[in-house]
């Protein structure tokens, strides 16, 4: 026969202590250690406050049309052509002009290369190693702010007369970047002084590169030599999207430093409420204990 309840009864049971004694001071420091032990855990177990974090972004790069050619031949002799007029002018004992056939590709229709086809063809022939610099507006726009100009190096001997160089662009950052704080500090020219002749010179240039906190690379994925008549480098260069390391802010940072703190606090309470409910219990330590009964 089933059976239904028609009566029952709450035992609340309190344990009383005076305020000098030792149940008033477990109480005290069990109740803090609820509150305190998971942030010194969280602590301790790193990263509670985070200084980096990242994100990903396509950078938006655009060829500035600023490159300088080096080539060496068979013969020891050196070629040199740029789109500087300045420089073309200070080597032209050294000139040699090519044809320059450049291609930009935005695949997703974003207003973002997405590629750059870079084609260079000389009326030499015999060149046995080629250096090409060339020069890049870089920017971000989406978490952080920065434009700058950066270089992309390729340096290659070369067996065959036709030179292809397939690579992505990869960001190089020894600094975060700070959110919504635009960076333009290496919005500037790399060629320091357009009218001397050291200027262009490619070791200073990427000396200077380098000293940045934000720079870029050639990450090459191929590279292929092909027989050819005259030289001929063509280089076809991808802008992929970039991790992008940026120190968070204030509230940022508060966020998830409180989800750590809220889930080491769940496993605090319960256990040390545990603790608490044996100690008292058990009369470990000096109480009075007070039964009240609630009827419903």
């Amino acid at each position: 026969m089933a059976l239904n309840t028609i009566y029952k009864k709450e035992l609340h049971v309190k344990y009383l202590a005076p305020t000098c004694s030792f149940a008033m001071i477990f109480h005290v420091l069990s109740i803090a250690a609820i509150v305190v032990l998971p942030a010194i855990l969280a602590f301790y177990t790193r990263n509670l406050w985070i200084s980096e974090m990242s994100y990903t972004e396509q950078p938006d790069v655009r060829f500035n049309y600023k490159l300088l050619a080096f080539l060496k031949d068979s013969d020891g002799n050196s070629h040199v052509w740029s789109t500087f007029p300045t420089f073309n002018t200070l080597a032209q004992d050294l000139l040699s002009v090519p044809s320059v056939a450049v291609i930009e590709e935005d695949e997703n229709r974003d207003g973002k290369v997405d590629s750059l086809n870079v084609t260079l063809q000389f009326e030499n022939a015999g060149i046995t190693s080629a250096q090409v610099l060339l020069l890049f507006q870089y920017t971000l726009s989406g978490y952080c702010d920065l434009v700058m100009e950066t270089p992309l190096f390729i340096q290659k001997s070369v067996d065959e007369q036709s030179l292809l160089v397939f690579g992505d662009m990869s960001l190089q950052q020894t600094e975060v970047l700070q959110p919504h704080n635009p960076n333009t500090q290496y919005n500037t020219s790399l060629i320091l002084n357009p009218d001397t002749m050291q200027s262009y010179d490619i070791t200073s240039i990427l000396a200077l590169a380098a000293s940045r906190s934000l720079t870029t690379k050639l990450e090459e994925v191929y590279t292929v030599t092909l027989p050819a008549s005259f030289f001929t480098a063509s280089f076809v260069i991808n802008f992929p999207k970039q991790t992008v390391r940026y120190e968070p802010g204030f509230w940022e940072a508060l966020k998830y430093a409180w989800m750590q703190y809220i889930a080491l606090l769940v496993i605090a309470r319960y256990v040390i409420c545990r603790v608490r409910a044996f100690v008292f219990e058990n009369m470990i330590v000096t109480t009075l204990r007070h039964d009240n009964v609630k009827t419903s």
